[in-house]
């Protein structure tokens, strides 16, 4: 766990349930770090066994698909196919083989049970997310957990769903806190230095900040990251979820980017069309589409994305 701030204790919990064979469930609300723990911890998990990483369980086809990948990139062999080197070749000649979900769980669960009679370690099956886990899915994952080790990130309410119960009695629970003050300080002075925040006085910052996020180590990186320091400094209607809003701000101008590029290139070639053609409407409204062009990109892009 090189390079990752607290979570000693759970994650040494994890490790050694894992070690045992014993399947866990990593409960915490969003921002805790779920993400973050399994993967600083996916190294050691693979110094004793073969790792298959998967997203999320649901929609439960792409959850198989992902495992058969998994296992594929693992070398683990799955009756009835021959790997070649070419994954996506693999995975189609598969899913055709087993073109149902309960074909596909059914012969991911073979290959678990026959790679475990060759005496080898068993797989170890990470699903970062579980929340979409549905009583449907249930029985399989059971049977999965009995020829390998589940560790699955799930949040609070996720155990509580209907149908989920008999799964969830299978697994060691571990629960995610909010980090300690030590730990969440040590967090934004290293998220301080990566980010390379200039602060007027770096203390009042950082006390700022850690009042903010109250040990949730997502909301911590969320302020560093996109809140500026002026901001949390001085600004009291900062709060939590006003970082994540400004993230998601962000996100949306980088993904407005291309569509702009797009219609910008689409009325620069109306333009040479009605050129080429002499058609003077066609030529005018493209000149009308760059010129709209020029002068909204900046407006738009500047609506959407932080300052």
């Amino acid at each position: 766990m090189d390079g990752f701030v607290g979570r000693t204790g759970e994650g040494r919990a994890l490790l050694l349930a894992v070690r045992a064979g014993r399947s866990v469930v990593l409960v915490a609300p969003p921002g805790y770090g779920k993400s973050a723990l399994l993967e600083a911890l996916h190294p050691a998990l693979k110094e004793w066994s073969p790792v298959v990483w998967v997203d999320r369980v649901a929609p439960f086809g792409a959850f198989l698909k992902e495992v058969f990948a998994g296992l594929w990139e693992a070398r683990v062999p799955v009756p009835g196919v021959s790997y070649t080197k070419d994954l996506r070749a693999d995975l189609k000649g598969w899913s055709k083989q087993h073109p149902t979900n309960e074909e596909k769980a059914r012969s991911i669960l073979e290959a678990l049970r026959a790679w475990n009679e060759r005496g080898a370690s068993r797989v170890t099956l990470v699903a970062d997310d579980a929340s979409g886990v549905t009583s449907s899915m249930v029985p399989w994952l059971v049977s999965f957990a009995e020829e390998a080790t589940l560790v699955l990130a799930a949040y609070p309410e996720t155990l509580r769903k209907a149908g989920t119960k008999r799964l969830w009695a299978r697994f060691e629970r571990v629960d995610l806190p909010p980090l300690t003050p030590k730990e969440s300080r040590e967090l934004v002075e290293a998220l301080v230095a990566r980010y390379g925040v200039v602060a007027e006085d770096p203390e009042v910052y950082k006390s700022r900040v850690l009042a903010l996020a109250g040990g949730i180590p997502g909301e911590i990186e969320r302020l560093v990251r996109f809140v500026r320091a002026e901001d949390i400094v001085k600004n009291r209607d900062v709060g939590t979820g006003y970082a994540e809003g400004l993230a998601h701000r962000e996100e949306r101008g980088v993904a407005l980017a291309p569509v702009l590029l797009v219609l910008g290139g689409v009325a620069i070639a109306t333009r040479y069309l009605g050129l080429a053609r002499g058609e003077m409407d066609l030529y005018v409204m493209g000149g009308i589409g760059v010129a709209a062009f020029v002068v909204l990109s900046p407006w738009l892009r500047k609506a959407v994305v932080v300052k």
